[in-house]
């Protein structure tokens, strides 16, 4: 049976770029503004990561392409990484995807040192979504994966319900978010726990603060044309079982419905960090329809406002059909002046992603920020 993916424009903060379909480096422009503050900013793939994810998928006969990629390292020293849709099965002789490969809504890939280990549902012969909604038809009814975070020893990984609202690839709606719980040994699934939302999708970013005693969770209004983040915060850092607030107007509130906005243009999936001596959100820029740029805020508080738009990169995939979305740093792989981003490459015509595999596959790009004055605005 043909299993084709479903390119989530509806609900993402889609960028692209002009531009032959090639990972190359790229130094971004900056504003006379933002290059007053910022000393330096340059580009460089990340080749360690690209040719680990790429030999694996070429040769492991399992994972071969996913979106999303959040990262979140594990108690034993490992790095899982969180995928939403997903293809496995083989790479053929012309850098190919069969057009039986499984596909699945979400998925792990482990890596540990640099041995890669997928984890999905069901078997190898007939995999599954690693976490399902219960009861659903997958065709119809299904989770996507946001961002994770580890709590004991347990890895929690948000979880974005969408349903399907109509016959094309582009009829489906937010539903609703969950937890899923896992072992963070095994990965075996322990709950699926429901949030409530008021149509904030929760998820897009994490911030830990054990010292506070909470963990942060940023999520997205998704209006289509305009997209808008919003904070929760989490008492104690268990995401099932905690105290969810929601910060508005009149401050921290336990209703979901009085949840603000706090920063216009952010992807559904973006990330947050201290970096350099400041919060600093990276994501793609959505106040552009199919924008090629990625960009950064900075702040002095988690809750904002978050300022200082500066351009970091330009991604370059761009060519016909082929486009990308949710950038976002993962700052256990940076360094003091470097942010180790992903971003998702796919295509709005599915047989691109079966004819290449790189159509379907995340970036992966250093990018070294020399701040001046603790930020660049």
């Amino acid at each position: 049976m043909l299993r084709r993916p479903i390119p989530r424009a509806g609900r993402l903060g889609l960028i692209a770029a002009a531009g032959a379909v090639a990972l190359v480096a790229t130094s971004a422009p900056l504003t006379a503004t933002a290059a007053a503050d910022c000393a330096r900013i340059s580009a460089s793939v990340n080749e360690e990561l690209r040719d680990r994810f790429g030999d694996y998928g070429d040769t492991a006969g399992r994972w071969t392409g996913a979106d999303s990629a959040y990262s979140v390292p594990l108690p034993d020293g490992s790095i899982a990484w969180i995928y939403s849709d997903t293809f496995l099965g083989e790479v053929n002789e012309s850098h190919g995807r069969p057009l039986d490969s499984p596909f699945v809504h979400n998925s792990i890939v482990v890596d540990d040192d640099g041995e890669l280990t997928t984890h999905t549902g069901g078997t190898l012969d007939a995999p599954e979504s690693l976490v399902k909604v219960a009861g659903a038809d997958e065709g119809k009814n299904w989770y996507w994966f946001g961002d994770a975070t580890v709590h004991g020893d347990e890895l929690q990984v948000m979880l974005v319900e969408f349903v399907k609202t109509g016959d094309t690839m582009w009829d489906f709606a937010f539903a609703g978010n969950g937890v899923a719980t896992f072992d963070a040994s095994t990965l075996e699934l322990r709950s699926v726990d429901d949030l409530a939302t008021d149509g904030v999708n929760w998820g897009s970013a994490i911030y830990e603060d054990p010292e506070a005693g909470y963990t942060y969770v940023y999520g997205v209004e998704d209006l289509q044309s305009q997209k808008f983040a919003h904070l929760a915060r989490v008492a104690g850092g268990d995401l099932a079982d905690g105290a969810w607030e929601y910060l508005g107007d009149a401050g921290w509130s336990t209703d979901p419905a009085n949840s603000k906005r706090i920063l216009e243009g952010v992807s559904n999936e973006f990330s947050v960090s201290k970096y350099q001596g400041r919060y600093t959100l990276v994501t793609g820029d959505a106040t552009e329809a199919l924008s090629a740029s990625i960009v950064m805020y900075r702040s002095k508080s988690l809750e904002g406002p978050f300022t200082g738009k500066t351009e970091l990169y330009r991604t370059p995939e761009t060519s016909g059909n082929v486009f990308t979305y949710n950038a976002k740093a993962h700052p256990e792989l940076g360094n003091g002046h470097t942010l180790m981003i992903t971003y998702n490459v796919n295509s709005f015509d599915t047989n691109d992603l079966y004819e290449e595999v790189d159509n379907y596959r995340p970036r992966y790009v250093d990018v070294d920020v020399k701040v001046r004055n603790g930020h660049c605005s």
